[in-house]
């Protein structure tokens, strides 16, 4: 990995972590089953901004264990291979716990924060903002505002920061606060919708379906 050479024997469960852009690859003897999980950027991005860990920066690893990291990867595989017998929801929140445990256990954050980027704390306000007012119309211009950035330079320093565009944050908020109201068992999708800051149902499920391949009837299952 990245020039470095690590030859082991190693028992079940040992971890291996390559950030992208960093080459590697591995050899053995004899025959393993082996349990690869990559994840994009973006989201390894979104989640560590949802930590409070903006700019975290992967740990390259040759070698380790992670009982924690290495259980909800069991989960994702077995889910995966069945066919996502829980439902939809059951492996998106598994893959939360991974990303996360990935991000706690394995990150670290420089002392020198990249210039261009987002503060933690203006993150925070723009999310306080957007949850506010969920309902209503969300301009990128408030949330550039917030930030204290000029509206030409914001959308670009957000993607950066957060792994996604400021309106689509805006959606992922929404959407999240849309399926929570739909697994508590409130009826009325259109409700809901005008609630959350859809345009209509329609709208709703089309974000549903992207972002979770089902139906929002299919969401509680």
């Amino acid at each position: 990995m990245a020039g470095r050479v690590l030859q082991h024997e190693t028992s079940a469960g040992a971890l291996a972590i390559c950030p992208a852009g960093i080459d590697c690859s591995a050899e053995t003897d004899a025959s393993a089953d082996i349990l690869l999980i990559a994840i994009k950027p973006s989201q390894l991005a979104l989640a560590a901004a949802e930590d409070s860990a903006l700019e975290a920066q992967l740990h390259e690893r040759l070698s380790g264990y992670d009982q924690e990291l290495l259980g909800f990867a069991r989960i994702l595989a077995s889910e995966t291979a069945d066919r996502f017998p829980n439902g939809p929801l059951f492996w998106n929140e598994a893959t939360v716990r991974f990303i996360s445990r990935l991000v706690f256990g394995h990150t670290s954050i420089p002392d020198n924060l990249t210039r261009g980027m987002l503060g933690k704390h203006a993150l925070q306000r723009i999310k306080d903002y957007i949850l506010a007012h969920l309902a209503e119309p969300i301009e990128v211009a408030k949330l550039a505002e917030l930030a204290g950035r000029s509206s030409f330079h914001f959308s670009r320093v957000f993607a950066r920061s957060v792994g996604m565009t400021p309106h689509r944050y805006v959606v992922h908020l929404r959407l999240q606060a849309a399926i929570e109201h739909v697994r508590k068992g409130r009826t009325g999708l259109a409700e809901i919708a005008a609630d959350t800051g859809f345009s209509d149902q329609s709208h709703l499920s089309r974000w549903v379906r992207r972002v979770h391949g089902v139906a929002p009837s299919q969401l509680g299952a």
